[in-house]
């Protein structure tokens, strides 16, 4: 079986630290591969001991180190798409893989269910979209047998179950099993590993599809709430008595 895994490289958000001075993150954050991507690559792994094949990892815009870690933890290759504007939004991401996709033909293609840093959720269904194969999201448990994925996903009042046969695009959450760790052994043979680079013309894509659909605005930080006045233990009439003394010293009544 191919097994495609999509992975992201962010910065660490147990690092992230915001400068209003400056309007931005504070420069020089460590970036590492986005957490969902590390629980997608590793039912990968587990798919691939099941069932046998290959997987190959890959990302849009600069990942060395997501990618090392990909391959550390036993992905057999890896590729790197990069090029001016990338990986821009989540469409322009969106497009870049499915092109790179159309290439490869997996049969399956996980990837997590957002980043820590847009945190849209969009890439993996556009990617669906896109190549018009199927899409679980929210995936916290799955079971392959007979040529069909028993897929068990989150939803808002429960649990749901799909049967799913491939081609298809499954959406991690952290609900699976902990990412394995990259061991000595796998982080010496991940050196030997091809990491093949690529540019959007080398899948057939040119500037004009790759517009960005969204733009994004300065970061801000939220202005401070006022803590409020929290009125107890008094009887109901003393207690309208001192809000109407609150909003009168505020001019807040006609």
């Amino acid at each position: 079986m191919k097994i495609a895994v999509l992975v992201k490289q962010v910065p660490d958000p147990n690092a992230v630290r915001f400068d209003p001075r400056l309007g931005d993150l504070v420069p020089g954050i460590q970036e590492v591969a986005n957490e969902y991507d590390l629980y997608a690559l590793e039912a990968a792994l587990r798919l691939r001991e099941q069932v046998g094949g290959q997987i190959v990892v890959a990302s849009v815009g600069p990942a060395r180190d997501a990618l090392n870690r990909a391959l550390a933890m036993g992905a057999d290759r890896a590729v790197s798409i990069e090029g001016e504007g990338l990986p821009g939004d989540s469409w322009v991401t969106a497009t870049v893989l499915a092109a790179w996709l159309r290439g490869e033909q997996p049969d399956v293609i996980w990837c997590g269910q957002e980043t820590s840093d847009s945190g849209t959720g969009n890439v993996g269904p556009a990617v669906a979209a896109l190549l018009d194969i199927p899409l679980v999201s929210n995936v916290v448990g799955w079971e392959f047998r007979d040529g069909v994925f028993t897929i068990e996903r989150e939803i808002e009042d429960g649990h749901q179950f799909q049967e799913v046969a491939p081609p298809l695009v499954l959406c991690a959450l952290s609900a699976l099993p902990q990412p394995r760790l990259p061991t000595l052994r796998g982080i010496m043979d991940a050196r030997r590993k091809p990491v093949e680079r690529l540019g959007p013309a080398d899948l057939g894509l040119d500037a004009s599809e790759l517009v960005p659909l969204v733009s994004w605005a300065g970061l801000s930080q939220p202005e401070a709430k006022a803590a409020g006045i929290v009125v107890q233990d008094v009887s109901p009439d003393e207690a309208a008595e001192r809000l109407l003394v609150f909003l009168e010293a505020r001019g807040l009544l006609g």
